[in-house]
């Protein structure tokens, strides 16, 4: 899997859902963790401006040491932002990982 990172100097993001733990196991509810063992979490992201009414939300994947709070609507960053392709059981697509998600105002979730 190769990373793109990608140029956020034109973007800003809103949250646009709720956070959720990326789960391993859905019958024991193990969240799935990250090679330095922090749990992962999703959150969508609305980028703006943006002009793909098609798809105009991200689901952006980040560690996280406890559950983010990113309230719905709240502008945010996300650090060290990269698209990666992936391809599984004869599915494809474009995903997103962080470093981390941050308030557009400073301190971590």
């Amino acid at each position: 899997m190769r990373n793109i990172p990608v140029d956020l100097s034109a973007l800003s993001f809103v949250v646009a859902g709720e956070a959720e733990a990326k789960i391993v196991d859905r019958a024991t509810g193990e969240i799935k963790r990250d090679a330095e063992g922090r749990e992962l979490y999703t959150v969508p992201l609305l980028p703006k401006p943006n002009d793909d009414r098609r798809n105009p939300v991200i689901v952006v994947t980040f560690p996280s040491a406890t559950f983010p709070s990113l309230p719905e609507g709240v502008q945010v960053r996300p650090v060290g932002l990269a698209a990666f392709f992936w391809q599984m059981n004869g599915r494809s697509g474009l995903g997103f990982r962080a470093e981390t998600i941050v308030p557009a105002n400073g301190k971590a979730a």
